[in-house]
């Protein structure tokens, strides 16, 4: 297979490196949905991370407890004055009228008016009136108070506490001081001053009340007597004049009755004249028509009618002589001239009946004027008389209105004198507060308690946000949750294993580095061993059918504990039996197995990819049963160059033939790409993160750089890349 048949492999810088000859085609992953590595809180999670910081909490528990002790000690005691009043609805009813002021307003609520007297409990007003009858200015207790205006009333006012009974209209009224004689004073005079001060309104609202009504009365008292005199000078004016009991509104109804059946019978006598002036009218149009004969007065007429038929029988007549004399024939001429003078009568009748009926419409016309003028002569007497009786009734009422408010305004002047004089008030001392003689407040044994609540609160509150500030990686589950890899183990740190055995040794001495990279050979029996060989097992069963031949190790940055996690894996893979396992320092940067193991350091892998020796010229044998290893050399310029060349992957397939299993030291990760051009020609990557020192997001990008350059895994539906959280 070519090197241009492969995918270039991305680098971190941006570059992208042709695939060299040989080597393999990196497996496309499949990698399953991050949810599915996710899983909900549990409450040991929330433990742990209480326990982690421990000593947050216990610190902050402890300071809390400690300042609620001192406080408690060191504080000087608060003494409570308690005065109990009784607010009620309305005043004791001595009077059968009402007073000036009314405690229980028509439309207000209990509920509101109780409110209304708790917020003047604590009114800065009567506060004042309270420190300017306690002198409080001088007194010891307040001494420390500012003297600029209201600080006064302000740190009075916050000693004072009004709080209603409930269900009840009682009200509680408890003032704080270190002096328990002033804690008792400051609560009664509050309460006397609160009722002086209530009736001392309802004083003001009453002789405010008296002048303004003894205003009214004279304003009053003047309304009348000028509504008087108009309805005296209307009377004089129309010349009314009233005998006995009898009052103008009687007088001018009997005349409106009078008037209006007048005006009813001159009504109706026009209706009938102004019909019959109609009909004249019609048939006067009619007769000085063009065929006045037609009319049927004038065919009902019997001297009409008479001369009508004369004149027919005479004309017939003249028509039978006509066929047998001549018109000159003198009985002819006598016939005609019977006929005009016949005809002549006639149209006389009918003009003498024209001029009747003319005189008759002008009767009609001059009956209905006269009528028309009774009835608007009558209509105006009505109105007149109408107008009359509404400005009497006008200047009537004013008259009676403003003599019902004279009345009423007086009788209420009366009121308000008597009442001026009657101190009475809804308010009343129910309790007069004694002098204290225990403190108020919390007990130092509920200081105590209440500051353990706090302080173990605040710690764990403060222990979670440390833990929120923190991003290091400090639990397998989160390596599963942030990284969605699988852990293959967890290797302790040397600080947390007992002092005791094989675990004690581990620290001793110069070596100490170096015993701990080998404490799988060394310490066979300590914890440190037995968490490398759980690594080695889990290794071994990370893929099915055979375990992983060739096996890189790297870390994010130094000190991670990558080296010891290559040199303790090799050596418990060796221990397995299975056959010679190699470790390859391919950390060419930074090289230190060959002092660990005790071995040259030249010749070794960079000699090996620069050409100038073979495969078994730097493979060496370690002290330890099983073990090889081929140390970096001497250190070259360019470390990424050696290790991207065909050479290494010549290697690893003559070393894979020899060895059961090869491990691979690289550099850290990142600030190099020395573990990115390896870790797609082994089988498996195992990334180490340093407990409480690894960030998330730098692990992350580690993750998706292995990601990108397409490493090889295992096995299909499986990840590529394990994870040691070294301790």
């Amino acid at each position: 297979m070519s090197a241009s048949s492969h995918p270039p492999i991305p680098l971190p810088d941006g570059r992208a490196l042709p695939a060299p000859a040989g080597f393999p085609r990196a497996l496309e992953l499949t990698q399953s949905s991050p949810r599915s590595w996710e899983a909900e809180p549990h409450f040991w999670d929330y433990w742990r991370i209480v326990l982690r910081h421990r000593r947050t909490v216990i610190n902050v528990f402890l300071g809390t407890l400690l300042i609620a002790i001192v406080w408690s000690l060191t504080a000087r005691p608060v003494f409570t004055g308690t005065a109990l009043l009784r607010l009620e609805k309305e005043e004791p009813r001595i009077l059968k009228f009402e007073h000036v002021v009314r405690d229980d307003a028509p439309g207000e609520a209990g509920q509101t008016q109780l409110q209304t007297y708790y917020r003047l409990l604590q009114s800065r007003a009567l506060a004042n009136r309270v420190i300017a009858l306690l002198d409080l200015e001088r007194h010891p207790d307040f001494r420390g108070v500012g003297r600029r205006p209201g600080e006064l009333t302000s740190a009075f006012l916050e000693r004072l506490q009004v709080e209603p009974v409930r269900n009840t209209r009682l009200v509680k009224v408890a003032f704080q001081s270190r002096d328990p004689e002033l804690a008792a004073q400051g609560a009664n005079t509050l309460a006397e001053a609160f009722i002086t001060q209530h009736l001392d309104e309802k004083k003001e609202a009453t002789r405010y009340a008296t002048q303004f009504l003894s205003t009214q009365v004279s304003e009053a008292g003047q309304a009348l007597q000028g509504a008087e005199t108009q309805l005296s000078q209307f009377l004089e004016e129309h010349g009314i004049l009233f005998v006995g009991g009898e009052r103008f509104g009687e007088r001018v109804g009997e005349r409106q009755a009078l008037i209006s059946q007048q005006l009813v019978i001159l009504s109706d006598a026009l209706l009938k004249a102004k019909a019959e002036r109609i009909a004249k009218e019609s048939l006067l149009t009619q007769a000085t028509g063009a065929n006045p004969a037609t009319l049927p007065a004038v065919l009902q007429n019997p001297l009409i009618g008479h001369l009508k038929e004369e004149a027919t029988k005479l004309e017939g007549r003249y028509r039978e002589l006509s066929q047998a004399f001549k018109p000159d024939y003198p009985r002819m001429q006598r016939l005609a001239e019977n006929i005009a003078e016949v005809r002549q009568q006639l149209g006389a009748e009918i003009r003498r009946f024209a001029v009747s009926v003319q005189g008759e419409h002008r009767a009609a016309l001059q009956n209905e004027t006269e009528l028309r003028k009774l009835v608007e002569g009558q209509q105006g007497l009505a109105r007149k008389l109408d107008s009359q009786m509404a400005r009497y009734n006008l200047l009537r009422r004013e008259v009676d209105t403003n003599r019902e408010l004279h009345t009423a305004l007086a009788a209420r002047l009366k009121e308000t004198h008597i009442s001026a004089a009657l101190h009475t008030s809804n308010i009343a001392i129910v309790d007069r507060a004694d002098v204290p003689f225990r403190r108020s407040g919390s007990g130092t044994a509920l200081n105590l308690l209440i500051a353990c609540v706090v302080g173990l609160i605040g710690g764990v509150a403060l222990a979670f946000f440390f833990e929120y500030l923190d991003t290091s990686i400090r639990d397998p589950r989160q390596v599963e949750t942030i990284l969605h890899v699988p852990t293959l183990g967890l290797v302790p740190a040397r600080s947390a294993l007992p002092p005791d055995g094989d675990n004690r040794r581990l620290g001793e001495g110069d070596g100490a580095l170096g015993s701990f990279a080998l404490v799988a050979h060394e310490s066979t029996s300590s914890i440190l061993a037995e968490a490398f060989r759980n690594v080695r097992t889990s290794v071994v069963y990370a893929t099915p059918g055979s375990p992983p031949k060739t096996i890189l190790v790297t870390s994010l940055q130094q000190q991670d504990g990558k080296t010891s996690v290559s040199t303790n894996c090799a050596i418990s893979l060796a221990q397995l039996g299975t056959g010679d396992v190699l470790l390859v320092d391919a950390d060419m940067r930074h090289p230190n197995l060959h002092e660990i193991l005790g071995v040259p350091q030249a010749p070794g892998l960079s000699d090996l990819l620069a050409g100038g020796v073979g495969v078994a010229e730097v493979i060496r044998a370690a002290q330890i049963p099983g073990l090889y290893v081929i140390p970096a050399g001497p250190v070259p310029v360019n470390p990424a160059e050696l290790l991207f060349s065909p050479r290494f992957t010549q290697a690893l397939a003559i070393l894979g033939e020899r060895f059961a299993h090869i491990v691979i030291d690289t550099p850290p990760m990142l600030g190099v790409s020395d573990t990115l051009m390896l870790a797609p020609r082994v089988e498996g990557v195992v990334l180490v993160l340093r407990h409480g020192r690894t960030g998330r997001e730098a692990a992350q990008r580690a993750v998706q750089m292995l990601t990108s350059v397409r490493a090889r895994i295992m096995m299909d539906h499986c990840t590529h890349m394990h994870t040691i959280l070294a301790r």
